[in-house]
């Protein structure tokens, strides 16, 4: 195949980036359009979302990608304009318990995780989140945040331990409120992770309303002119637009397939954030992250470890089962300095799969039976495999293909540099 497209300034390589880099923003985009069609809510409201944990038990799936059940969420769109603040109250939350409110623009970049740990001098109480060069008027005693555009999302995690209820009280202590005015939303073709936008994703106007957001990543300033490029060669010919649909299939959505699987540091058979503190210039891991759930979060407050592969070589499937193990000296307790959880995720959509066991996680409160040499065994199975202890199994979707997380909050350095990382998927049937 050609470098070149028929008639092209751009290459298929240049295409498949292109892409790549667009559909992260159609990703954002698509998210707030889900968010802000449930009854009341709007922009500046906050949505205290029930324990996830909670809510499998009562027959509730969450309606939002590769959920947390170790935290307790709340969720919000922000809309500020030149005079108009919007206004986050943080509670004061316990020492030791872990919390944060995390704020990413457009395109999913963490702008701020405000929390003890980045605001020590500020770490709770009023906050003014302004867009970047406005002058707005805000109280005396709140703390500017800036944002890079009109809009932004915002998720605030209160870890649950071992008080449900301590971890409610504290969510609803969160509060926003704005009279900001947001700018028209982007409508955008409907799609799933499992059928991707092909060439659409380049037709006008869509993708110069999409591309209105500012961008911090430094590829931007080359990605803007080569998608209108692109955009226009779409417009020109219905075969150009079908070539552009070729490429999009053929090389594009394989590319992201092939990244996804290979990104971060790679032991195992599972992948690592842990080199991720922002995205960057790296838009392929933006979109991938996207992907999985907008909310991905620096490997400064957690880091996500995924698996991909049993020792098989193959994509991990609900036909068989699985056995991770950790040794007494590289345990999961001693990979953080705050909680650590392991989940069952369905692919490609990444959302959690009703089981009925009603168990979708083991972390750091579930009461493990360890080896007699002190290492740890955890099984992941669609049945409980007869030599797994009741509290090490963790049920997988039966005769499905599924991907499992491991959260660990608060890192240690050794996650951070590679350096630990779960034993291999043990295919035991």
């Amino acid at each position: 195949m050609s470098d070149h497209l028929a008639g092209a300034s751009f290459t298929t390589q240049d295409l498949t980036d292109a892409y790549i880099y667009i559909l992260g923003r159609f990703l954002v985009i698509r998210q707030e359009s889900i968010d802000l069609a449930e009854d009341g809510i709007d922009y500046n409201v906050l949505k205290h979302n029930q324990a996830v944990g909670e809510a499998m038990a009562q027959g509730s799936a969450p309606t939002f990608v590769n959920p947390n059940l170790d935290t307790i969420y709340s969720e919000a769109w922000i809309a500020v304009d030149e005079h108009t603040p919007a206004l986050l109250t943080i509670p004061a939350v316990p020492a030791g318990l872990y919390y944060t409110a995390q704020i990413v623009d457009e395109w999913a970049e963490i702008t701020h995780n405000i929390n003890e740990r980045n605001f020590p001098d500020h770490p709770h109480g009023l906050f003014a989140i302004c867009l970047t060069g406005s002058n707005p008027d805000i109280p005396v005693d709140a703390l500017r945040i800036d944002i890079p555009s009109t809009k932004a999302k915002m998720l605030t995690r209160v870890q649950i331990a071992d008080d449900a209820a301590r971890a409610r009280q504290l969510q609803h202590s969160f509060a926003l409120t704005s009279a900001g005015v947001p700018e028209t939303r982007v409508a955008i073709p409907e799609f799933t992770n499992s059928a991707l936008p092909g060439a659409e994703i380049f037709d006008q106007p869509t993708l110069d309303h999409a591309l209105t957001a500012t961008d911090v990543c430094p590829e931007a300033t080359r990605m803007h002119p080569l998608l209108r490029r692109i955009g226009e060669y779409v417009a020109a010919a219905p075969a150009q637009r079908g070539a552009v649909e070729d490429v999009v299939r053929s090389q594009a959505i394989p590319a992201l397939n092939e990244f996804m699987s290979t990104f971060g540091y790679h032991t195992n058979g599972w992948s690592s954030t842990a080199q991720y503190d922002r995205f960057g210039a790296d838009y392929y891991f933006r979109t991938t992250a996207n992907l999985g759930g907008i909310w991905w979060n620096s490997a400064k407050e957690a880091v996500y470890i995924m698996a991909h592969v049993g020792t098989d070589g193959a994509p991990l499937t609900g036909e068989n089962a699985y056995a991770v193990s950790f040794a007494a000296d590289a345990l999961p307790d001693s990979a953080q300095h705050c909680f650590w959880s392991l989940t069952v995720l369905s692919k490609p959509d990444y959302m959690l799969v009703a089981n009925p066991a009603h168990k979708y996680a083991v972390n750091s409160y579930t009461d493990l039976q360890h080896n007699p040499d002190g290492s740890l065994t955890l099984y992941l199975a669609a049945e409980r495999p007869p030599q797994a202890p009741e509290a090490n199994w963790l049920p997988v979707p039966a005769g499905a293909e599924f991907t499992a997380t491991l959260r660990l909050y608060l890192p240690t350095e050794a996650v951070r540099r590679g350096t630990w990382s779960p034993g291999p998927l043990t295919l035991l049937s």
